[in-house]
């Protein structure tokens, strides 16, 4: 294979989601095992969900991210858009096993496809020095739960946790206390500060795909406090505490209404974190260099 086209702009310096995000650093891996970018006349034209088909290639190849199953959307016809890029496209590529799953069930989807998660270039991070806060890092929505986060560290300070929460991004929910800071968006210099200092990274997500804040917290080595629902067990597994939580039945749902989580089980894994910290190795299996490879053998399978 000489030559990789991607459905968006890999050379943007400011990506705008967790996906082209994820697309850039894929480009740039591609480049260096030198695999030329040309989206005029590719063999493999990686696209994502309702980007039009490159037919010039050879091979288009749609990676899909997370379906619409909220009631509170028009989740029938959204999805409808997404299985005519489906149809359209020669092969797919999910990024969990979870993400599979619910295709599989929620929408019959049966194509020619392979699981390849998201992966991160353990170059970007910096070494371990933990500080005294938990760090809670995502696009906000309510299933999301950062609701959850604050009240189980409000909790955690009542059951003798000294210690302070930094959230990032543009938050859902907030309550203004001493010890919690909204610190906004933040750069990749000033992200990998926080993933390096972190007691641990706090994700209690209901039905999320394959969240590339979880996988830049475990390529950082910086434990995770993680629910067991969707695809956080896959690439949390063994990477910190986990949560329980209520499964997905693969139908339809209040997405923005998720079932509750014990607080009390959260607030105790942040003081047994805090008092026993977890020291621990980035994972290979998520290195982009990796990723990279698993796209490459696949695309040569197709070929």
């Amino acid at each position: 294979m000489q030559n990789i086209g991607f459905s968006i702009d890999v050379n943007c310096q400011n990506p705008d989601s967790g996906k082209h995000k994820f697309f850039i650093r894929l480009a740039k891996e591609f480049i260096k095992l030198g695999i030329c970018i040309n989206n005029y006349n590719p063999e493999i034209y990686l696209r994502l969900p309702l980007d039009k088909v490159n037919k010039k290639a050879k091979i288009n190849v749609l990676r899909l991210d997370g379906l619409i199953m909220n009631k509170d959307q028009d989740y029938k016809n959204k999805n409808k858009k997404i299985l005519k890029s489906i149809n359209e496209s020669d092969a797919i590529i999910y990024q969990s096993k979870f993400c599979y799953k619910a295709y599989h069930n929620f929408l019959g989807v049966n194509k020619k496809f392979e699981i390849i998660y998201n992966g991160a270039d353990p170059e970007e991070f910096l070494p371990r020095k933990i500080e005294n806060f938990f760090l809670a890092n995502c696009k906000w929505r309510p299933h999301k739960r950062l609701k959850y986060i604050i009240k189980s560290f409000l909790l955690s300070e009542e059951m003798g946790l000294h210690s302070k929460l930094i959230i990032t991004g543009n938050p859902d929910y907030k309550i203004k206390h001493k010890h919690i800071r909204y610190v906004g968006w933040q750069n990749g210099k000033d992200l990998k500060i926080l993933l390096s200092q972190a007691i641990a990274n706090i994700h209690l997500a209901w039905i999320d795909w394959c969240p590339n804040s979880v996988i830049e917290s475990v390529v950082a080595a910086c434990p995770l406090i993680y629910t067991n629902s969707g695809g956080n067990k896959e690439i949390s597994d063994g990477f910190g505490i986990e949560i329980n939580d209520t499964p997905w039945d693969y139908k339809a749902c209040y997405l923005y209404k998720p079932p509750p989580i014990i607080l009390k089980d959260v607030a105790k894994a942040m003081i047994k974190i805090k008092k026993e910290p977890l020291i621990l190795k980035s994972m290979d299996k998520f290195d982009i260099k990796n990723i990279a490879l698993k796209y490459i053998s696949f695309f040569d399978q197709l070929l």
